[in-house]
């Protein structure tokens, strides 16, 4: 047995003959002289901590005092450096992850958990699992699964906003068929009047369904590139030409100011007139009556993409956007004002739509707005 002068090896015998890769030559283990013991407890940590590091996630082993006697160097990097010798509960503060190695060690089995915590102004997600091995110590491993939970949060979202986008149209219309059946037919110019409510209604429901198939599709297409030579400037024109209607009904002007010479791109026809559609339509609803400049350079250094590309550019000279609504445009069913939005027929996913087709093309999107003095959205596109 081991005294004050001969410490125990800090990983129980158990354990170093246990476990093939660590196991010792047995003579060494029975003849424990002084110096053996040292040999077998250098060995002991040198093979464990080698084992561990092979592990592809943060990864300690907990003996059976709590205290932890290896750790592998992620782990070092998420709970610090000098956590071996101390317990556990003071490595992970957490007592769910404590109950987790507590019930591992009593029943000899494995065990799991989740645990949420800060990381810098991170929210993350760890998924625990504790592990009772041979040695009669834990080994407990902690696997990030932050982008899986932030990917179920945001589904979780999505379908809650889609039930909701879908639900209000839903409602009115059905209060509106409540009141026709009530009405009978002797007024029929009121029965006209709910007719256009439930006409307007509808039309609400077929863009955003429009829109849902739209997004869905651009997002499914994203990571193929499109290889199609466009010329810019004729979209634009063609564009332009198509929603001056619309410009008029809102007494407001397009003015296009088109480069000299035509940027050629590589990009989808289809997709990159429904950015310029989508952020000209913006600006015809939101900004009110006056000029709308629709912008576009020539081939040039675009320092945002380190490489040669073009700038779109839609700005206008309306109310503008306050700045802490600013970053959160492009997200999906984001309104600056709800109620406008739905006024004037948003459905709150056409710069999401822009952000994917603009991502697919390789390319940025920036935005920039004061109160009172308008707004513009530019989209840069690399030329090759």
């Amino acid at each position: 047995m081991a005294d004050a002068k001969n410490p125990p090896c800090p990983v129980s015998s158990s354990f170093c003959l246990t476990t093939p890769a660590l196991a010792l030559d047995l003579e060494m283990v029975l003849d424990l002289t002084p110096e053996n013991e040292r040999i077998i407890s250098t060995d002991c940590e040198l093979s464990m901590t080698n084992l561990l590091n092979a592990f592809p996630l943060a990864s300690f082993i907990v003996g059976q005092d709590g205290y932890l006697v290896g750790a592998n160097e992620q782990a070092l990097d998420l709970f610090g450096k000098e956590i071996i010798g101390h317990t556990s509960m003071e490595v992970v503060r957490n007592p769910n992850v404590h109950d987790a190695i507590e019930r591992a060690l009593v029943q000899k089995t494995r065990t799991q958990c989740d645990w949420s915590t800060t990381q810098a102004t991170t929210d993350a997600v760890y998924h625990v699992t504790a592990s009772w091995i041979e040695a009669e110590d834990i080994l407990v491993t902690f696997k990030d699964v932050t982008d899986i939970e932030q990917s179920l949060r945001a589904r979780r979202e999505f379908v809650t906003n889609v039930s909701h986008e879908l639900k209000t149209p839903l409602t009115a219309m059905l209060g509106i068929l409540e009141t026709l059946q009530l009405m009978g037919p002797s007024d029929p110019e009121a029965q006209q009047s709910f007719l256009g409510m439930m006409q307007k209604e509808t039309q609400r429901m077929n863009r955003l369904v429009s829109d849902l198939l739209s997004l869905n599709s651009v997002q499914a297409n994203e990571r193929i590139r499109p290889s199609t030579p466009l010329d810019l400037r004729a979209l634009l024109e063609e564009t332009v030409t198509s929603l001056q209607g619309l410009s008029h009904k809102s007494h407001s002007q397009l003015l296009f100011t088109p480069p000299k010479t035509a940027p050629i791109v590589v990009g989808d026809g289809d997709q990159l007139r429904q950015v310029v559609i989508n952020l000209i339509e913006n600006a015809i609803k939101y900004a009110g009556p006056g000029n709308i400049l629709i912008g576009l350079s020539g081939i040039d250094y675009q320092p945002l993409l380190r490489c040669e590309g073009v700038k779109i550019a839609v700005e206008d000279h309306g109310c503008g956007i306050a700045a802490i609504h600013i970053p959160r445009l492009t997200e999906r069913f984001y309104r600056v004002d709800d109620h406008r939005g739905r006024d004037v027929g948003g459905t709150g996913l056409g710069l999401s739509i822009v952000k994917h087709i603009v991502s697919r093309h390789r390319g940025r999107m920036r935005i920039k707005s004061s109160l009172g003095r308008g707004s513009q959205f530019a989209i840069y596109l690399p030329a090759n």
